[in-house]
């Protein structure tokens, strides 16, 4: 409505100049000095100033209420860490002294009074390992023959070297004739020396002996003696430092009824002993 009525005053204004200029240039019209002197003298309606109402801004809508916020809990208190547990020392092997080297001397001596030792080397990588860690004691593997040493044999290679090792073994030599990793040796041993030849594995006679007297002891100890067993069941093992162990579990009695008997030997400090009692 304001604009309307603002450009209707001004239409007015244009149409009044209109006129005085046609009175101006009409025929005995004013003449042009007196008509710039009215024309400076005649006042030009001006519209009067409109208050033009402010338009108001729509307000923004309210805000939602916010839902207050839960209380916070407070932090639980710091849980003590839990221990580490403790490392488990390593499993001390059962010591070995004179006296027991001396009682398996004589259980050496007895012809088959001390029950046989069955052990296997699953606790070990491979067979080799096991063969490569008697070696390293002083075990060889021999062919035998009617009794008595024939060669010794490679167990890595299979070689066989005819001659004998020597009599500083234990009478209580290990029949190794049915090891598959021996077949292709086994095999030749009897092509060479004959159809009875046999695979055998001999160990140092102190290492029997150190063997023999520690178990009989123990046995003895849990109110036993040897000659109620037929067998000793055992396996080897690794030690910590890379020594080979044997590990004895169970002992057969001549009944077939069986005894627990945990024991566990270091064999490389017992071949290092002698009769006299360990060596430096």
């Amino acid at each position: 409505m304001t604009v309307r009525w603002i450009g209707s005053v001004s239409r007015l204004a244009a149409v009044c100049w209109l006129l005085l200029l046609v009175a101006w240039l009409a025929p005995g019209a004013v003449p042009t000095e007196e008509l710039r002197a009215r024309l400076k003298a005649a006042p030009v309606p001006l519209p009067e100033p409109v208050e033009v109402a402010a338009v108001a801004e729509p307000e923004p809508p309210p805000e939602p209420a916010k839902e207050p916020e839960p209380p916070q809990e407070p932090d639980p208190p710091p849980q003590p860490r839990p221990a580490e547990p403790e490392q488990a020392e390593p499993e001390a092997a059962a010591p070995v002294d004179a006296a027991d080297l001396s009682l398996g001397e004589a259980l050496l001596a007895g012809a088959g009074s001390f029950p046989a030792l069955s052990a296997s080397y699953e606790g070990l990588r491979s067979f080799a390992a096991y063969a490569a860690s008697m070696h390293a004691l002083g075990g060889r593997f021999v062919v035998v023959q009617r009794r008595a040493i024939v060669g010794e044999i490679d167990p890595i290679s299979g070689s066989i070297r005819e001659g004998s090792v020597g009599s500083r073994f234990s009478p209580r030599a290990r029949d190794y004739s049915g090891e598959p990793a021996l077949a292709r040796a086994s095999a030749q041993a009897r092509a060479r020396f004959g159809t009875d030849a046999v695979v055998m594995l001999l160990v140092p006679r102190n290492l029997d002996a150190g063997l023999f007297g520690g178990i009989a002891r123990a046995l003895a100890e849990r109110g036993a003696a040897h000659r109620e067993f037929r067998e000793l069941v055992g396996h080897y093992e690794r030690g910590p430092a890379g020594e080979l162990r044997f590990r004895l579990e169970t002992a057969v009695r001549r009944d077939g009824t069986r005894m627990a008997l945990p024991l566990l030997f270091d064999l490389r400090a017992i071949a290092r002993a002698g009769p006299a009692g360990p060596r430096a």
